[in-house]
Formats: structure tokens, sequence, C-alpha cells
């Protein structure tokens, strides 16, 4: 049996550095630590530093922020990034490589949250690490993934698109909240690893910058972040703010923990027009960036599917859009046909005889299912609908009639 070789992916890497200045009462282990990641390039740094609990609060755990912050804790609980530790594919993924620091650095982005801090690399291998423990280790503020003071706390100060003042905890206006800054520390990474099956090619920044969204500055925050007017937190008065659900492709990562249907918005917008001996359909990217984009083993698939009168399946054509990798010996791209910032690509799919009648079904997929099988992920919620459009032909109800489309 051919083995499928390691695919790992380095996700939410930074373009800044937060990292805390030293402190006479800081944990063992952690100024050796700061001296290291700084010393490496900006997408091995952590992208939430090592930073110090604000004064009234007693943690820095998302559960905390939930006591007063409840709706939007729990639209994280179930988002992308209140998901990204616990994931079942990216927990596969790090057993299979020596690399996990660098995952750790989006996984988990503070310093506060990781088991143990890498401090050197042994011959210079990212696959080499030197650790010193975490003397404060918890793992159920690991587990939160990408959490509320991943964000939001820097320098023992909560920092927002406001600054809106409160007696809970100190605050701070920070402007990374209303334009693209902040996604982009996580979204755009891209570095090669010579000799690796491993590569970092997260390139939606870069995506963005190019396309019509970011010439305009529309930010991420327009499409993924949905606006909504209530309190944001217990006690206060209601006004505008961002549900934080992250959904993306909207593609759960467990199969009961996913943002509403409602909170999606499929970047691909698919029109249908029905010609005598075709059907004309219209693919076009209504995203920012290039879609699909991020994690190069994303894809996007439109099953056209034609039935004759007796509802039999007559013909299926699947049209697969995305990359292509090889990842053994060497990562290596073969193919990319992906759509653009605003493309709208045509696309033709003869009509068989007989058909009567016509289905378009789009999905988005996470993996697919030879690198799912690899990674055990069976049950793993890999795919979601995204569209689904059908089609009737008129047809001529006794010999002779003749029925113009």
């Amino acid at each position: 049996m051919r083995r499928i070789p390691t695919l790992t992916i380095l996700l939410a890497l930074p373009l800044t550095l937060a990292l805390s200045a030293c402190c006479e009462d800081e944990p063992a282990g952690l100024s050796e630590a700061r001296e290291f990641y700084a010393a490496r390039p900006v997408e091995e740094r952590p992208k939430g530093g090592f930073q110090t609990v604000p004064e009234g609060l007693p943690d820095l755990r998302a559960a905390t922020c939930g006591g007063c912050h409840t709706a939007i804790y729990d639209e994280w609980r179930v988002s992308t990034h209140g998901l990204a530790w616990v994931d079942p594919q990216f927990q596969q993924e790090i057993t299979k490589s020596g690399n996990r620091w660098l995952c750790n650095n989006c996984h988990t982005p503070l310093l506060n949250q990781m088991e143990q801090w890498a401090v050197g690399l042994d011959e210079n291998d990212v696959e080499k690490p030197r650790y010193v423990p975490n003397p404060d280790y918890d793992p159920a503020f690991r587990d939160e993934g990408i959490t509320c003071a991943s964000c939001h706390v820097r320098g023992g100060v909560i920092e927002g698109p406001t600054g809106a003042a409160t007696p809970a905890h100190a605050t701070r206006k920070a402007a990374r909240f209303l334009d693209q800054t902040l996604c982009l520390e996580c979204h755009q990474a891209v570095r090669e690893y010579p000799g690796k099956t491993f590569t970092c090619v997260f390139n939606t920044g870069e995506e963005w910058k190019a396309g019509p969204f970011g010439k305009a500055a529309v930010s991420c925050q327009s499409c993924h972040m949905q606006e909504v007017e209530r309190p944001v937190a217990t006690g206060a008065a209601s006004r505008r703010g961002r549900r934080h659900f992250f959904p993306g492709a909207g593609i759960p990562k467990f199969a009961d923990k996913a943002p509403p249907l409602d909170q999606l918005f499929p970047g691909m917008d698919v029109a249908a027009v029905q010609a005598e001996t075709a059907l004309q359909l219209t693919l076009t990217n209504r995203a920012g960036h290039m879609l699909p984009t991020g994690d190069p083993e994303r894809f996007i698939t439109v099953t056209i599917r034609f039935v004759g009168p007796d509802d039999a399946l007559i013909k299926e054509e699947v049209l697969r859009i995305g990359q292509l990798w090889e990842w053994w010996p060497a990562p290596k791209k073969l193919d990319d046909n992906r759509l653009t910032p605003g493309e709208s690509r045509p696309v033709s799919v003869r009509r068989p005889d007989t058909a009567v009648a016509w289905t378009v079904e789009v999905r988005s997929h996470r993996i697919n299912g030879e690198a799912a099988a690899y990674h055990g992920l069976a049950d793993y919620p890999a795919s979601r609908q995204t569209q689904k459009l059908e089609g009737r032909w008129e047809v001529a109800e006794a010999p002779g009639e003749v029925v113009v489309p």
C-alpha cells in the first residue's frame, strides 16, 4: 500500500510579534524563549506573545470572558478559531512531524497557552527544537485555541475597536481591529523549508491586496464577521458590533459544533442558463481573495447531473477548483485553477439528447478522501454543500409536437 506523505500545514502566522516586555516575576524560561522567537523569521513567531492578566480578571481564559460577554463567547465556542487546537485534522497532522512548535504559534497563539516553549534548534533543524517547560501550563487554556486574549489582550489591557470604558477591566482602542491588520497577522504567511515535506503557503493577504476588495480597503471583517446590534456585555447598552463565528467556508470541525447557516457567505456565486443543447454555467468569485484560499488542500467541486424521463442518471460531470500539490519528496505545486477575486468563469456542459432535468451541486472541501483516510478521519466532516440549483427542459407531450425551449 502506498504511503501518503505527511502534510503538515502551518496556519495563522504573524506579521508582527507582540512579546511583552520582561517582568521581574516572569516565568522561568520565558526570557530564553523570547530571545529565540525574536531571532526567528516573523512567520515563525507566536502571534500573541506572552500576556499578563488585566487587573480585575482572574485569568486569560475565554471561559472567564464569557461570564460577561455571553453572546460573543457562545459564537466563538463553535467558531474555527475556538476549535483551532482541538480540530481532529490538526491533531492528527501535528503527530507526524517534529515541527509542532511552528504549528503552536497559530493554533495556540499565546505563549501562556503552550505546554513548552522552543528555545533553540539542534543542527538548525526546525524539526529538532529544544524546549523549556511552561511552569504555568493550563491544558484547558491551551484547548481554547485562538482564544479571546489572542487578539484582545496586550500589555495587561483589553483592546478592541472602540475602547469603551468598563469598571470590569482596563480597556483601550486599537486601530488593528478596524482594518485588515489583525487578520493578516494570521492569514499571510509564506515560507519554504528546503528538504522538508511541508511548506507555508498562506497567501490570503497578498491575494486580498491585489484584488478589488484590497484596493477599495474593504476589510476582512466586512464578510467574515457580520454586523449586529446588541449589548456587548451583560448589563451594557446595545450598540453596533460584530459576530464572532468566523465561519470561513463553513465546514464544521465537529458535526455538532458549527456556525448557523445564516452566518455563511458563499464565496462563489453560481448562475445557470438552459440552452437547447447545453447547460451554461457562470462561476463568479465574490470573495476578496482567491477561491478557495488558505490551506492548499482545500478545494471546491461543482457536480452537474442530467437525468432522463424516468429520473435515471444519464450523465455526471465534476469540476474541481483548487490547487494540486505533490508533497513527496518535496512540496511542489502541480496545478492551480482557483478563481481570482472578481473573476467570472463560463462553463458549458453538453446536454445529453434524452436529458429532461439537471442539478448543479456545489461543495466546499477541507481535505480529500485519500488524505482523510491516511489520518484516520473517516467520520470527519470534510466538506459541506454550499449551493444547489436545478431545472427542467420542456418535453413534447405527443409525437410530432414541437416545443421551443
